[in-house]
């Protein structure tokens, strides 16, 4: 987490690569990614759905499967790995206090691998579930 002045005050914020996956809006700490690019049209290799546990649930109805993927390069202890994920990516810098942390129990028992906080993303008068999963732990 960081701290960030703007116009005087102090806020933390933390920076985060958002992405789709599943047909979810889902986001990593920054920190854990190196760089991104566009994946071809037949791209193979290792995709997040599988990273994070989604092959096992069912994407939301606003799925849009045909949607362009992208490689992200994940910061590993022993290298890089190149992760495919849906676009849009993009980097945004949000205030600590619009991230919620998932309830011990809920966060023991859900499916998906990592998932350890939920926000809501405004985008045009409208808010987006947006879940956040720490990038440490995957393999």
């Amino acid at each position: 987490m960081s701290v960030a002045a703007d116009s005087g005050a102090i806020h933390d914020t933390l920076d985060l690569v958002l992405f789709s996956a599943g047909g979810w809006r889902v986001g990593l700490e920054a920190r854990w990614v190196g760089a991104s690019r566009l994946a071809p049209a037949q791209a193979t290799g290792c995709a997040i759905e599988t990273l994070l546990g989604f092959a096992s649930t069912a994407p939301p109805a606003s799925a849009t499967p045909t949607a362009p993927r992208q490689y992200l390069q994940f910061k590993r202890p022993g290298g890089r790995q190149d992760v495919l994920v849906g676009s849009p990516v993009e980097l945004v810098s949000w205030p600590a206090s619009a991230i919620h942390p998932l309830p011990p129990l809920l966060a023991a028992r859900t499916g998906l691998r990592g998932l350890r906080a939920l926000a809501l993303q405004a985008n045009t008068g409208e808010q987006a579930l947006v879940l956040l999963f720490d990038a440490s732990g995957l393999t």
